[in-house]
């Protein structure tokens, strides 16, 4: 990584036992198909990465330098209605999708992780980009009381654009 050889990093860091599990791995893979395909293909591993380990979340985000992912990560900062820490980052993939509800298409492709309150936010709130779309007004009203019970203020961010 250090030579910027990405293709020969990418296959050292798929040869790591569950590489995806473990979050300096994690952020290396991540940091590398930045590099070699570009943002949109990294989401999904920046979305893992975010309810791994928040905080490597924002260092790699600082190392991207992304304009997009900064700008992003600015709006989070000044609107997300979190604990004011660092581990508000975990919830960044699911409040990214209120912002820019076509990173859903993107997210879609992260995989289950821990199951920790973060991924269920973003779990529900690609159901409830998929209903709305769908127009399934009655599982849509449920599906925003469960966002609500789970994080009031990632309820609000999402519901102040609608």
């Amino acid at each position: 990584m250090r030579a910027a050889e990405w293709t020969a990093a990418c296959e050292s860091i798929k040869r790591i036992g569950s590489w995806r599990r473990i979050p300096i791995p994690l952020a290396w893979m991540a940091e590398t198909v930045y590099r070699l395909q570009g943002l949109d293909p990294a989401w999904p591993l920046l979305a893992e990465l975010a309810w791994l380990s928040p905080r490597k979340l924002g260092a790699l985000m600082q190392t991207l330098g992304d304009s997009s992912l900064l700008a992003l990560r600015r709006l989070f900062d000044a609107n997300f209605d979190g604990d004011g820490t660092t581990d508000d980052l975990a919830w960044f993939p699911a409040w990214a999708m209120t912002e820019r509800p076509g990173l859903a298409a993107l997210l879609r492709g992260s995989e289950p992780s821990t199951h920790t309150l973060p991924e269920q936010g973003m779990r529900i709130m690609l159901e409830l980009l998929t209903l709305e779309r769908e127009g399934r007004r009655h599982d849509l009203v449920e599906r925003r009381k469960d966002l609500r019970s789970l994080h009031p203020g990632l309820f609000e961010a999402y519901i102040r654009t609608r």
